[in-house]
């Protein structure tokens, strides 16, 4: 079965970047090198996450292989980052029981699902260790986070979720996006995290809805797939 997901690419005099959003479960021939490389990437970095917070260095490729989407940035053929995407009912049990949501109370699940059942969980933020930091006036996580925050637009869901790592910055960068704090200084693999919702009325963009060039940190790029 091939992949219904199309790619989506930039151009710029400074960063040929390319996103490519790609399924783990319906890859064409065409997008499986690309899937590889893709994990390569989510496994060296993670890995070494984990080793460093919980002092181990066994993963498991599960929550990369049960996502309905990987959102890759790619530099050439080699994967420079990427973000995961899960959506799902959060009124059905085993939705609510998932991994994903145990720093997550019971209580708070409630609050979203008062206001939205179709949800789309953001997660797996992975920055490659080569490409971290400022890049010539760009960031490659805030990009990754600016291009999650347009796929949930573009979406059929309600809300976006994301559990955001403080002493990365994540959390200032969500919020200015349009992320709301939900709570706070939550402590996950012994560090704090923020867990944050975008929703329909506050999400945004830098970019502008249906247009083909978009701006990152004044750098302009233009759709060419």
């Amino acid at each position: 079965m091939e992949s219904t997901f199309q790619p989506v690419a930039w151009s710029s005099d400074q960063v040929p970047w390319k996103y490519h959003r790609l399924s783990p479960r319906a890859t064409s021939p065409g997008e499986r090198a690309r899937l590889r490389e893709a994990y390569a990437c989510w496994q060296r970095v993670w890995r070494e996450t984990f080793r460093q917070l919980d002092g181990t260095a066994s993963l498991f490729s599960d929550d990369f292989t049960r996502q309905d989407e990987i959102g890759a940035l790619f530099s050439g053929e080699e994967c420079i980052g990427l973000t995961a995407y899960r959506f799902i009912d959060l009124s059905e049990p085993s939705a609510r029981d998932d991994s994903y949501f145990k720093v997550w109370p019971g209580e708070l699940l409630d609050e979203v699902l008062a206001r939205a059942l179709r949800v789309c969980v953001g997660s797996n933020l992975t920055v490659a260790e080569g490409w971290r930091g400022n890049l010539n006036g760009l960031r490659v996580s805030e990009v990754l986070l600016e291009l999650a925050v347009r796929r949930f637009q573009e979406s059929d869901a309600d809300v976006m979720l994301g559990t955001m790592r403080n002493n990365r910055g994540m959390n200032r960068v969500s919020y200015r996006l349009g992320a709301r704090p939900l709570r706070e200084r939550v402590v996950h693999h012994g560090v704090e995290v923020d867990l944050v919702a975008w929703g329909r009325p506050r999400a945004h963009c830098i970019w502008c809805s249906g247009a083909t060039t978009y701006l990152h940190q004044g750098v302009a790029y233009e759709s060419v797939a």
